[in-house]
């Protein structure tokens, strides 16, 4: 039942065969990229700056608005109970 005859076994090579031709040009086929937007890509360095910006900002803000005192000895850093 699981036996071809070579008629048949040259068919089914010939059709791998021309599946596998398909499939490789396919693949080796030239793919156009999309070309990039100048707009999106000066919004996106802008708004990259804009976050550093403000991340920068906070940090400064925040050092001069916070204390930071250092303790003297361990025994003052730790919790009283």
């Amino acid at each position: 039942m699981g036996a071809l005859t070579p008629e048949e076994r040259r068919r089914v090579f010939l059709a791998r065969q021309e599946a596998s031709r398909d499939a490789l040009a396919r693949l080796s086929a030239p793919v156009a990229a999309p070309e990039p937007h100048p707009l999106r890509r000066r919004l996106n360095a802008a708004l990259k700056t804009a976050m550093i910006v403000a991340l920068l900002g906070t940090g400064w803000f925040a050092y001069h608005v916070v204390e930071f005192h250092m303790p003297a000895s361990i025994a003052e850093a730790l919790p009283r109970l």
